[in-house]
């Protein structure tokens, strides 16, 4: 028997026991064994052969929580002088608004680009309110504003929070609604960030993979394509290893565009796998490095 719903509403579940014949048994006690999270009670009803029960359990919890407990039904039956029901509660905490998107608020993106996110708050028509001050729990990495219009007859809250975090990583935070409802008096709405590293150029293929034979040439390429708003050039082309492999550096034009195309040749001379990283070094401030990884996999 499972018990949910929100803190502060009505919140039962009843169920009909019947025996399987007439007069097999009757049920002469119902009991709990914590019974501080609901109440219940036992009426007898009709059934199809005889007398049946109508068992009601009702949650008593005003807090958010799950809790478990127990009610036996003692019987008079010889064979069987008890009978056990399991009771699950999961009792959340009571919502007074609509909010879009629900849960957290995710800020996903690069550092240097802007990153917002909004969320929409509508109070239940049941539990009108408004927001008087909001906060944040930190601030460090996130500035919010809070707008209101009107929407038949009823407030409607708007929450824009925009990443202000120059560099990349990642952070929590919360912001704080306090609003004029006497029961939940506070709406929390999560904060979320993940700030990557600015990239100044498409790289394609993210990652080189070599494979073939050590008896022919096994080489491969890789196109770094500028963004528009970050124009640079590459100064340096340095591999971590480079024993295993030959880098070349070509600059290009395509559709008017200056690209960069790196070709890296296979080395080995024998069967083998080997894995390497590339380091393109560029007059950006944005992003001095540009890291290529390349592994390979030759056969005879």
């Amino acid at each position: 028997m499972s018990l949910n719903g929100e803190a502060g509403a009505e919140i039962k579940v009843s169920v009909k026991i019947a025996p399987a014949t007439k007069d097999l048994f009757e049920i002469v006690k119902a009991k709990a064994d914590s019974g501080k999270e609901i109440g219940i009670s036992l009426t007898e009803a009709k059934g199809p052969d005889g007398k049946a029960y109508v068992l009601t359990v009702e949650n008593r919890r005003k807090m958010k929580g799950r809790y478990r407990d127990t009610i036996k039904l003692l019987t008079t039956s010889s064979i069987r002088k008890e009978l056990t029901i399991p009771v699950y509660g999961n009792i959340k905490a009571r919502q007074i608004a609509v909010i879009t998107p629900p849960g957290s608020v995710m800020l996903r993106g690069y550092a240097g680009e802007a990153i917002k996110a909004s969320v929409t708050i509508v109070p239940k028509k049941e539990q009108m309110f408004d927001i008087v001050e909001t906060k944040a729990d930190k601030g460090v990495n996130i500035r919010f504003t809070l707008t209101t219009s009107k929407k038949a007859d009823n407030n409607v809250y708007l929450v824009t929070v925009e990443n202000i975090r120059k560099t990349p990583g990642r952070f929590r935070d919360n912001i704080r609604l306090f609003t004029t409802d006497k029961i939940q008096k506070e709406i929390t709405i999560p904060i979320w960030g993940e700030i990557k590293a600015t990239e100044i150029a498409f790289i394609k293929p993210r990652r080189l993979t070599l494979r073939g034979s050590a008896r022919e040439q096994v080489k491969g390429s890789v196109n770094i394509i500028p963004k528009d708003k970050y124009p640079f050039s590459i100064t340096q082309v340095k591999p971590r290893e480079g024993k295993n492999i030959k880098c070349d550096l070509k600059e290009v034009e395509e559709s008017g565009k200056k690209i960069y195309v790196l070709t890296v040749e296979n080395l080995k001379k024998e069967k083998g796998s080997y894995n390497d990283m590339i380091s393109l070094r560029t007059d950006s401030k944005d992003q001095p490095e540009i890291r290529i990884v390349v592994s390979a996999r030759i056969r005879d």
